[in-house]
């Protein structure tokens, strides 16, 4: 096992089929992120309540160190509630440097906005303008700015201000797969819908890591954010 691998998988091994292991040892929490149990009784890491107007984020305490070329893969599965008005705003998957209680802007901000140095992956539920072009995409975010580089539409779904139940809009209760892997070159993104079986890339994004980091290490997790329309971003498996 090689100096990366082993890396990853002792740090992020935190959460596994649902069952949070060992509590919160290892990460960090901020704003309103807490551990909770979904409305199905599946323990979670819950990164905004259904509440408008409200940020939390959630990071490994300590940093990851990775090869020299940031190489690294990760999969998560989350889980987005909208609350009754309509969905908002939206979470995302952060690579910082900044420190474990990093958190960002709230609202469209998804709790990322100001962190920096940073990479993330937004999945974001809400159009902001000038910068979001839907209410129902992925997209790389860098440097604390809401950027949007190559913004995708799971599915070629870009209208879901009425999503429960709705296949393919992100805020729509369904439990999703995310599979992220960065090569040195190139940042990937492969969502499913109610799926575990990987799809073929959504994005495939040339970027630049360890430069916009200035090192080799890191500390990994998600943030998320409400405005005016809200829902629950719960974290339900994390490797």
């Amino acid at each position: 096992m090689n100096r990366r691998r082993s890396a990853t998988i002792g740090l992020l091994c935190i959460m596994v089929q649902g069952v949070v292991a060992a509590g919160s040892t290892g990460l960090t929490f901020n704003g309103n992120a807490k551990l909770v149990k979904t409305p199905g009784g599946q323990p979670a890491i819950q990164l905004t309540p259904s509440q408008g107007s409200t940020q939390g984020s959630v990071f490994t305490t300590n940093q990851v160190q990775f090869d020299p070329e940031l190489r690294f893969h990760t999969f998560f599965q989350f889980q987005i509630n909208p609350g009754p008005a309509c969905p908002g705003d939206g979470m995302a998957f952060v690579v910082q440097t900044q420190g474990p209680n990093a958190l960002g802007g709230g609202g469209g901000g998804l709790g990322y906005k100001g962190i920096h140095p940073s990479v993330a992956v937004e999945f974001d539920a809400f159009q902001n303008s000038p910068f979001d072009p839907n209410n129902n995409h992925v997209a790389i975010l860098t440097q604390g700015l809401l950027n949007d580089l190559d913004p995708q539409a799971p599915y070629g779904v870009v209208n879901c201000t009425s999503p429960i139940g709705v296949f393919g809009c992100i805020a729509n209760g369904d439990i999703w797969s995310v599979w992220i892997d960065y090569d040195g070159k190139n940042l990937s993104v492969a969502v499913a819908d109610d799926s575990g079986t990987r799809p073929p890339n959504l994005i495939s994004y040339p970027i630049d890591l360890a430069s916009l980091l200035g090192q080799t290490s890191a500390y990994l997790g998600f943030t998320g954010g409400t405005g005016s329309c809200y829902e629950s971003h719960y974290i339900l498996n994390w490797k």
